[in-house]
C-alpha cells in the first residue's frame, strides 16, 4: 500500500467543501445525495449533519452502510464503511457551523440536528493517475509493520 496516495487523499478530503453521500434506501437501492463534511481531517472518519426525520436519518436506521465520494479536479477518493447516528450534545456544540442555521433555528441545541459519524472501512482511490484500493485495517497493518514511508 502506497502510504503517500493515502495522504495525498487526506489533502484532497480536507480541501473539499463537497461530497457525494450514499446510503440504501427501503427498497434495497443506493441513494445518493451531495453533503458538506464538518472539517474533514482525514478519510477514516468523516461527520455530517443532518435532521431527525430526513431519508438519510431514516434510511441509516434500517441500513448502516455507507459510501462517500470526494471528487476534485480528476482525483477521486470513494470511502466505503459504516454511519452511525449522534446525539449527544457534545458532539453536536463541537461540530456546528454558523452557517447550519438555515437548516436548524434553533441552533446547535435544535432537536432536529444531529451528526452522522462516519466510519471508513474500504477505500479506493485515483489520485495522480494512481489507483490503489485497500481496507482500513491493511492499511494501519503497513503501517505499524513499516511506518508512514512504506510503499508497497
Amino acid at each position: 500500500m502506497n502510504a503517500i496516495i493515502f495522504e495525498k487523499a487526506n489533502q484532497i478530503i480536507k480541501a473539499c467543501d463537497t461530497a457525494y453521500f450514499g446510503v440504501i434506501d427501503e427498497n434495497g437501492y443506493p441513494s445518493v445525495s451531495t453533503v458538506s463534511p464538518i472539517s474533514p481531517e482525514n478519510s477514516l472518519e468523516i461527520l455530517i449533519s443532518t435532521n431527525i426525520g430526513g431519508n438519510k436519518e431514516k434510511r441509516l436506521r434500517n441500513n448502516s452502510r455507507a459510501s462517500i465520494c470526494f471528487r476534485s479536479n480528476n482525483d477521486n477518493i470513494t470511502l466505503v464503511g459504516d454511519a452511525e447516528l449522534i446525539t449527544d450534545q457534545d458532539t453536536k456544540s463541537r461540530c456546528w457551523q454558523e452557517w447550519f442555521i438555515n437548516h436548524y433555528p434553533g441552533g446547535e441545541t435544535d432537536p432536529n440536528y444531529i451528526i452522522i459519524k462516519f466510519t471508513t472501512k474500504r477505500v479506493s482511490l485515483w489520485v495522480d493517475f494512481e489507483i490503489a484500493q485497500f481496507t482500513i485495517d491493511q492499511f494501519l497493518k503497513d503501517q505499524s509493520r513499516c511506518g508512514l514511508s512504506c510503499d508497497d
